[in-house]
């Protein structure tokens, strides 16, 4: 994937992971410690994985295919510090960067045209603003255990597919 492009979708197909509602309470308590006005729904707050491009019936018919049997686990991301809007993560997290690399593999090997992007972990609070804010925050963490296929437009989001991630690690009931 080549450097960000300019999109111009009607009706875009994302993956994407979503936190929590405990997540997303502790970000709506933040975006008021720091003065962040909440413009953007925060049942909407997430974090791109990778754009599709147009939704289209056989662009999600060609995602589920490639997601039938797409294996990963589960794993934890962290967000440390905040800059402008936008959570930034704790450094050192490899996973987000792995499964989004293995995604868009899968995809693009099922013929699923994908645009230029360059990925890096990160999750707005709002959109439209501009602020110099930067600032160490209280972290905030949540484990990914699934992956969501978002068509957004008109201030919505339609889900399109759901893949959990599943721990193959055996536990031990001690």
């Amino acid at each position: 994937m080549g450097g960000q492009t300019k999109r111009q979708w009607h009706r875009p197909l994302y993956l994407m992971i979503k936190p929590r509602l405990l997540e997303r309470t502790a970000m709506i308590r933040l975006c008021a410690a720091v003065g962040i006005e909440i413009s953007y729904a925060p049942e909407r707050w997430h974090s791109t994985l990778l754009p599709i491009g147009e939704s289209t019936e056989s662009a999600i018919d060609a995602i589920h295919r490639a997601m039938r049997t797409f294996d990963a686990e589960p794993f934890p991301i962290a967000f440390d510090h905040i800059e402008g809007d936008t959570l930034k993560p704790r450094k050192g997290q490899r996973a987000p960067g792995y499964l989004q690399r293995a995604l868009a593999a899968r995809i693009a090997r099922c013929g699923v045209p994908l645009p230029d992007y360059a990925f890096s972990l990160h999750l707005n609070l709002a959109y439209g603003g501009t602020s110099i804010r930067r600032a160490a925050i209280p972290l905030i963490e949540w484990p990914v255990d699934e992956i969501l296929l978002i068509e957004s437009g008109s201030g919505h989001h339609i889900e399109r597919g759901r893949w959990p991630l599943i721990n193959r690690q055996g536990a031990f009931a001690f």
